[in-house]
């Protein structure tokens, strides 16, 4: 049986104890094959370390990011190796990352600071769950990763970066009886909202969603609101 892989990525010397717990909260589920650093300890590979780490984040079905206060290695153009590791992900599907994040009293590194920043930002990141302890965090880890394989289950395999921004685009409306429609082009994801007897439109370009995949959404959300507004004052 084709097992899902999951890949743990962070920092390693200073989060020993938390990676074991991700790794722990995986124990019981026989279904889930790890991927990342610790897996590879215990062999040896033919191949450059960007390049492996890289592909493991690209092929795993989900991605868990453990965020400290660490920067880690940096590989000399002001990435650290987990970054390049995040980015190949969200390249593959934005929709397989999960992020934690350890609080502490002891600030992060600046350059640190500044990857959590992009990872976590309101408009344009993620969700982050916070913990203090290692039990909190594999709980934590165990209850994402059901809420996950359930939608995982009911949308299917093999889709796009596309597909799931269609998918996602088609849950959010700016109006609870809108009804929305899509239509996807050699350049571009077109969405259509129909509510109030109007119609309005909004175009992505495929560059748009596969750079700034929740950017995008941060930016129909602003047009839902330009869209309300204008309908309010069309009223008087």
């Amino acid at each position: 049986m084709e097992k899902i892989k999951v890949m743990i990525s962070s920092t390693v010397s200073d989060l020993e104890a938390e990676r074991d717990a991700a790794k722990k909260a995986f124990e019981e589920i026989p279904l889930v094959e790890l991927m990342g650093a610790d897996p590879l300890n215990d062999t040896a590979l033919a191949g450059n370390p960007r390049f492996i780490t890289s592909r493991m984040a690209k092929d795993c079905d989900l991605y868990i990011l453990i965020l400290g206060n660490r920067f880690g290695y940096d590989v000399g153009n002001g990435r650290s190796a987990t970054e390049i590791e995040f980015d190949a992900a969200i390249r593959d599907d934005p929709t397989k990352i999960l992020v934690f994040k350890k609080d502490s009293l002891e600030e992060p590194e600046e350059k640190q600071k500044v990857f959590i920043d992009k990872v976590c930002s309101y408009y344009n990141g993620y969700w982050r769950t916070s913990f203090k302890h290692t039990h909190d965090l594999q709980t934590y880890i165990k209850n994402a990763f059901g809420k996950w394989i359930k939608e995982r289950a009911s949308i299917g395999t093999d889709l796009t970066y596309l597909d799931h921004f269609v998918r996602l685009a088609r849950q959010i409306t700016p109006e609870p009886n809108a009804q929305v429609y899509y239509k996807v082009t050699e350049n571009d994801v077109e969405l259509e909202y129909s509510f109030f007897k109007r119609s309005h439109e909004i175009h992505f370009t495929r560059e748009q969603i596969y750079l700034n995949f929740w950017g995008c959404f941060n930016e129909l959300y602003n047009q839902f609101e330009r869209w309300l507004d204008n309908e309010e004052g069309s009223e008087y």
